[in-house]
């Protein structure tokens, strides 16, 4: 441990040597900008995160190490109250080339015995998601109502629902000036203390998008296409790009409303790029951007769900690396399929359209895959989806869907609980009854604070039938006739609990 004497001495010294100022600020003490810099600082993606630094670490030690890959335009080094550094750091590149480097040559570097440093992407997150807003809302009006309440907002992005051209999915993703905006108005804009729409609104940080190198951008040869109708076949969306550049392309690869463009040759997607802005496809106006590549084994290491190595907040840097060692050591990701990359900042997964009922709404269809995003986004557990079918008078076949989340945590309940089981209407198949229970649990969701679990033992539902001489029990065991509650539900008092 350096003494108080020391410790003042050699900070003077690589200010002295490096002509960097050093300024304490907010919990956090700065080195840089260099006094010689001229312009607008370093663009985003010079930034990375520096962690498991050891708590007598300070800039004497750190500039040197950092400054033999590239030139530093600033180091911020949280600290606390005693004086000892908060065990990580932000140092920042004039370049986005010799931030990847530090990546590449700091990481786990050893910086005292047996003390090794991780050295990972910094992200700066401008993004936030916005959930449960009307789904007949414009861009527009979306824009004014947030910006009334918050400042600094740049733009809303939005997305039409699949199967509903004239609504939008219940959520948009709304972009700051900055972090510093975007945590201020997450914070303003917390669930239960905000209503909009009169209603509470959901507000986490969006996933951001994969920093990809220039280098490797100027190689892809995939575009990638939103904006689609649900209708809309490969075989269209391939004559019409032929059409429009003469050149024959290699495949599309269509998935719900958005499709992966492969082109022969980066020439030809190029020239697509340039011709295609604001094309319309079978009628709809089709986005198109370039498809970006990412670490494909980090990446289904995600779509597994069984541990997000690169976005779980719940983790700290030495766990978040030891997880992705580990999922890398045990081969967990062999078996799935290889991903064409990423096009936007969220391109959720999307049931098929299946054949509704005439009482059914056509949004009921999309539930499930909204229930897996929610529960993805805040890291709860899956929902499980049981079914009881019976025949009825007339001799059909009827299916009943159970649905249970094993753990709901925040925004929702502190602590965490479980909830349901929440029971559909009787459905002709399987689909239908899975989507009316999904349907429900997002309906829930909205009634913040509401003890689901006592709603459903306290209140009275009508039996199916009253006795089912030809019913048959499916995957789970029922001993008690299933029952339902009538959609849309009844008005429930929400009482908010004291910790929310």
């Amino acid at each position: 441990m350096q003494s108080p004497n020391n410790y003042s001495v050699n900070l003077l010294q690589v200010m002295e040597k490096t002509g960097y100022p050093i300024v304490q600020k907010n919990g956090q003490r700065i080195f840089g900008p260099p006094p010689d810099w001229v312009g607008p600082p370093p663009p985003r993606g010079c930034e990375v995160f520096v962690g498991k630094l050891p708590r007598d670490v300070f800039e004497d030690e750190l500039v040197p190490i950092f400054s033999k890959v590239g030139k530093i335009y600033e180091l911020r080094l949280m600290m606390d109250f005693s004086g000892s550094n908060r065990g990580y750091a932000f140092v920042t590149y004039a370049t986005r080339a010799e931030a990847v480097a530090a990546i590449k040559k700091l990481a786990n570097y050893e910086i005292r015995p047996r003390r090794h440093i991780g050295v990972v992407e910094s992200v700066d997150n401008c993004r936030l998601y916005i959930g449960n807003i009307p789904k007949d809302a414009t861009k527009e009006e979306v824009f004014k109502e947030l910006s009334n309440r918050v400042p600094g907002m740049v733009r809303v992005i939005m997305y039409k629902n699949c199967f509903n051209r004239n609504q939008n999915r219940g959520y948009a993703f709304v972009e700051f000036v900055s972090h510093r905006a975007a945590a201020m108005a997450r914070r303003v804009l917390v669930p239960g203390c905000v209503r909009i729409w009169n209603r509470d609104i959901m507000v986490d940080w969006a996933e951001p998008e994969p920093e990809v190198e220039d280098e490797e951008m100027s190689r892809v040869k995939v575009l990638y296409a939103r904006n689609l109708k649900i209708r809309t076949a490969p075989d269209t969306i391939k004559a019409a790009i032929e059409a429009a550049i003469d050149k024959k392309i290699e495949k599309v690869k269509k998935i719900c409303d958005y499709a992966f463009i492969h082109f022969y040759e980066r020439n030809d997607a190029v020239e697509a790029f340039k011709k295609l802005r604001n094309v319309i496809i079978d009628g709809s106006h089709v986005e198109i951007k370039w498809a970006k590549p990412v670490d494909s084994d980090l990446y289904r290491i995600q779509k597994l769900r069984r541990g997000n190595a690169k976005f779980n907040t719940n983790l700290n840097l030495s766990q978040t690396l030891l997880l992705y060692k580990q999922h890398l050591e045990k081969n967990e990701y062999a078996s799935c399929p290889k991903d064409e990359g990423i096009g936007s900042s969220y391109a959720p997964d999307c049931c098929s359209p299946v054949q509704c009922t005439p009482c059914m709404q056509e949004d009921f269809m999309t539930a499930p895959a909204n229930l897996e995003s929610t529960c993805s986004r805040y890291m709860w557990a899956r929902p499980t989806y049981k079914f009881h079918s019976y025949f009825d008078a007339n001799g059909k076949e009827n299916y009943v869907c159970a649905l249970e989340l094993p753990h709901v945590g925040g925004p929702l309940f502190h602590p965490p609980r479980s909830l349901g089981p929440l029971y559909s209407v009787p459905c002709l198949t399987l689909q239908q009854a899975r989507a009316y229970a999904a349907a429900i649990a997002l309906q829930s969701f909205k009634q913040l604070g509401v003890d689901l679990l006592q709603v459903t033992d306290n209140r009275v539902y009508r039996p199916i039938l009253q006795s089912l001489p030809q019913t048959y029990i499916g995957p789970w065991d029922c001993s008690l006739p299933p029952y339902y509650p009538t959609l849309p539900p009844p008005p429930i008092p929400v009482t908010v609990p004291a910790t929310w």
